[in-house]
């Protein structure tokens, strides 16, 4: 075989084109995978539909959450040989970062850019500090991708950022793929109230069946005002990226904590009366949540499995790489709340 099969984003704002990419020897400090699984993140819809402006990458490969095999090392790799099993993240761990990547195509555009790490392909050339090792025959690698992203993020967030404790109040802002992992971890932390504002029917239902206590449909209701305005909940996490829910929200509370984990679009603002932050309420930032993979992935994964996390639900279809432009419309149409997994036939 002297080709695989990636989906390439070509053009901003369109489908995803399907490529054959011409194999290439990993150079010093990367890896070549095989992949079996990718998840499908938020991130990817939103470099598909342009949110964060000009792509100057393009045409580029997608993806930065999978598990795969490992097929060959390049020179100065020592963290993973051929034949383990792995993790692929986009936040960086342990290792050495060997740039970005070019391949070549069959097809046309004959040139195509890659990061440290992608997914959407058969094979894919890592960055050897963007895996992990895992332990064969341990998991269910179906479920693996879903700790390259979201899941780790969303618990780094409240376990290293927030710091919460037992007996607190938190809200979630919005019950998607952040969301529904922040309120499995809330509960098995023994957090007094768990509430969620979520417009979506079926990710409120989510949301229930994942330990919530309450939730909120409309950021308007005024049983919900009153405890924004009570100082009722000590942390407060916004998974959504919307600046205009967000600063809403920010109307009300003076006390607690605040953090920012969902992706704004382009260029977005945040509307916020800074007097607030002189009464006590902290504004907090994040990145990834402060992941650290070498030290937490396997942490979580074996936290997660230990408290019976329920996978299965949380992830809303599973698709063959050929129709990864269906995947994207079944996201656009908000029929994934949680997340979407491609599965590789290779």
């Amino acid at each position: 075989m002297k080709s695989f099969k990636a989906a390439v984003i070509v053009k901003s704002k369109k489908p995803l084109k399907i490529m054959n990419i011409n194999f290439k020897a990993p150079e010093t400090n990367q890896v070549m995978v095989k992949v079996l699984y990718s998840a499908f993140c938020s991130s990817q819809y939103g470099e598909i539909i342009g949110i964060k402006g000009k792509d100057k990458f393009l045409p580029h490969c997608l993806g930065h959450e999978a598990c795969g095999i490992v097929i060959k090392v390049g020179p100065g790799v020592k963290k993973v040989k051929d034949n383990d099993l792995v993790v692929l993240h986009w936040m960086k761990s342990n290792g050495s970062d060997s740039g970005g990547i070019k391949y070549e195509s069959e097809d046309y555009p004959k040139s195509i850019n890659a990061g440290q790490v992608t997914t959407f392909s058969e094979y894919s050339i890592v960055s050897e500090n963007r895996l992990t090792k895992i332990p064969k025959n341990k998991f269910n690698v179906k479920f693996l991708p879903l700790m390259g992203c979201s899941i780790p993020v969303a618990i780094s967030t409240l376990e290293k950022i927030l710091n919460i404790k037992v007996g607190k109040n938190i809200l979630i802002v919005g019950g998607g793929a952040l969301g529904i992992p922040m309120i499995h971890f809330s509960k098995k932390l023994l957090l007094s109230n768990i509430e969620v504002i979520e417009n979506r029917k079926i990710a409120l239902k989510k949301s229930k069946i994942f330990g919530a206590t309450k939730t909120h449909e409309n950021v308007k209701d005024q049983v919900f005002i009153s405890k924004l305005k009570n100082n009722f909940y000590d942390y407060i996490v916004d998974t959504t990226g919307s600046p205009k829910l967000l600063s809403r929200i920010l109307q009300y509370p003076s006390k607690g904590k605040i953090v920012v984990v969902g992706v704004p679009k382009y260029n977005q603002k945040l509307s916020i009366n800074t007097l607030k932050l002189n009464y006590g309420l902290k504004l907090l930032g994040s990145y990834g949540g402060d992941f650290s993979p070498d030290d937490d992935l396997l942490r979580y994964l074996n936290f997660l499995i230990k408290t019976n996390f329920n996978f299965k639900e949380y992830v809303d279809g599973i698709y063959p790489l050929k129709q990864v432009n269906k995947l994207f419309n079944d996201y656009k149409n908000q029929k994934i709340f949680g997340k979407a997994l491609i599965k590789f036939s290779n």
